[in-house]
């Protein structure tokens, strides 16, 4: 029978929605309630939010000043917490349907102090990488947390003290890809990281299919 996973990665991009808002403000808590729904005449696609552990003003003010978001409303208040109606700009990147259209759901969205923490169910190896490949190619940072698989034997397959089965030379390559940022939005490229390790770009591209080759063998066949 195919496995399927349990993934928590953090990932994030200046454009995130909400992003700005929680850059600015350090404590703050929020959890998304719900996937993006349909555009509206106040602006771009809807999200609710859960919001804690902060000055409400101040959340507000800092809403204000959110280039991802158009307008907002409180749908309900409480003493400690708050739910939030935020109508999105047409500046905010999404990833969350490109979630959807490789057959993951996503069990849970809440904040990391620089972007967003998801937990999502995977149905195989495959679209999990494809999603990271998506997020790359978007240009946010991809990060991989924890990783379970499900199922009557279910264990953990994966977390970031993870020991990954690379040779000498493949840390080296992975090493100085990472040092120098390649991995990163606006991070080295592939020819200068070819020339810090003296070798073609054809060569390292070798090396880097083979180093995630491994790695996600590592993460999803172990």
């Amino acid at each position: 029978m195919t496995r399927s996973f349990v993934a928590e990665m953090t990932i994030s991009h200046a454009d995130l929605p909400l992003t700005p808002t929680i850059r600015t403000l350090e404590d703050v808590d929020l959890t998304a309630e719900s996937q993006p729904l349909r555009s509206s005449d106040r602006g771009g696609p809807i999200m609710f939010y859960s919001v804690s552990n902060c000055s409400f003003p101040a959340f507000e003010s800092a809403l204000e000043d959110d280039h991802t978001v158009d307008d907002w409303d409180v749908t309900m208040e409480f003493s400690d917490r708050r739910a939030y109606q935020i109508y999105l700009s047409s500046a905010a990147k999404f990833t969350t349907p490109e979630i959807a259209e490789l057959g993951l759901r996503v069990l849970s969205i809440r904040n990391t102090d620089r972007g967003w923490h998801l937990r999502l169910h995977a149905p195989d190896r495959e679209c999990l990488g494809d999603y990271w490949q998506f997020c790359r190619e978007e240009g946010v940072r991809w990060n991989l947390v924890k990783l379970y698989s499900t199922g009557p034997k279910a264990q953990s397959i994966y977390d970031d003290e993870a020991e990954i089965p690379l040779t000498d030379r493949q840390w080296e390559v992975a090493r100085t890809a990472a040092r120098m940022g390649y991995y990163e939005p606006e991070g080295a490229s592939a020819a200068a990281v070819a020339d810090e390790l003296g070798i073609s770009q054809s060569t390292l591209s070798t090396h880097l299919r083979r180093i995630i080759a491994k790695v996600f063998r590592h993460l999803f066949d172990g």
